[in-house]
């Protein structure tokens, strides 16, 4: 229906340039410049299809009690020297804070994108692994909101390449 009236639009218009021949040109043009920009949009835009295939973005709390405290953390066990790679953390509450703290290893926390959806709260952290990274790499997540908190601790190792 929408690309109808559009188009009925743009024939509208096309049949008031009939007149001069240089307007006709330059506004024809135009429209069609402009039809180009509105029909290359597309949902396919929100694919971010760049994200490393060992990211995630979500995590599975699984069954919880509404007046209990659960975290759970998703992602990768093994990493690369100079990769990039998110994680997802997730807590049972709908107002959450989240915080991120690498224990140790060669990496740093670049990106931290926060959501939150029905009962629950969603923190999806991005995390680069330095050049010099070679395994031994832990990182923890804690939740909190008024009713307590939750932390996980998650370990990566260096990926062993042949």
């Amino acid at each position: 229906m929408y690309y109808f009236s559009y188009f009925r639009v743009i024939i509208s218009h096309y049949n008031q340039f009939k007149t001069a021949p240089m307007k006709k040109s330059i506004k024809l043009l135009f429209l069609i410049v402009i039809t180009t920009f509105q029909f290359s949009c597309s949902n396919d835009d929100n694919d971010d299809s760049s994200l490393n295939p060992k990211s995630v973005t979500t995590c599975d709390l699984g069954d919880f009690s509404p007046t209990g405290v659960k975290v759970c953390l998703n992602g990768a066990d093994y990493a690369l020297p100079n990769e990039t790679i998110t994680f997802a953390a997730e807590y049972n509450a709908r107002v959450a804070l989240f915080t991120w703290t690498i224990e140790s290893g060669s990496m740093e926390i670049i990106n931290i994108e926060e959501s939150a959806t029905g009962s629950t709260s969603k923190s999806i952290a991005t995390i680069r692994f330095n050049s010099d990274f070679n395994g031994n790499a832990v990182f923890k997540v804690k939740a909190k909101d008024s009713r307590g908190s939750g932390e996980v601790t998650h370990a990566i190792e260096l990926e062993e390449t042949n």
